[in-house]
């Protein structure tokens, strides 16, 4: 089980070279979910189980996890189903921020491109969104567009 993170890959570097020579290296592919849960069981690239449980500490691909038995564990994410949108025009990437903000799905912006998981049904969300010509890829998925909100109480009692 996995018990303390280390760092990232970059900057442990040095010791992950030495564990890899040492056989004390395991790499696990995760998917999203365990990232964004921290918690999960996997195999490690050897077929060997590992429980991921780093609940409050958020954990992201190319960290490092030390597990109870000395092993180092880096992790990678997982590639998985998207649909990708090139924004061509104001137009239409306004059209399709509305569509997509109705589902509350989350999404990755890369420059013109913008890419939803493909987690509700590939077919479905093809049918949904054809009129914006989405492509399917498979790509390690990082949501990095969050609505901020901004919670506002009202007494009603004091009005």
């Amino acid at each position: 089980m996995a018990v303390r993170k280390l760092g990232r890959k970059e900057e442990l570097k040095q010791a992950l070279e030495r564990a890899q020579s040492a056989g004390f290296l395991r790499v696990v592919k995760v998917p999203r979910d365990c990232i964004e849960r921290g918690r999960c069981r996997v195999k490690t690239e050897k077929g060997e189980e590992v429980i991921i449980n780093m609940k409050g500490v958020p954990i992201n691909d190319g960290d490092v996890l030390e597990a109870d038995n000395g092993m180092l564990i880096l992790i990678e994410l997982k590639e998985e189903k998207v649909l990708e949108f090139e924004l061509k025009d104001p137009i239409e990437a306004f059209k399709l921020g509305f569509a997509l903000g109705n589902y509350h799905m989350r999404v990755m912006l890369e420059g013109n491109k913008v890419y939803i998981s493909a987690e509700l049904g590939e077919k479905f969300l093809l049918e949904r969104f054809k009129d914006y010509n989405p492509t399917v890829k498979e790509i390690q998925f990082k949501p990095n567009l969050e609505i901020p909100v901004n919670t506002v109480v009202i007494d009603f009692a004091q009005s």
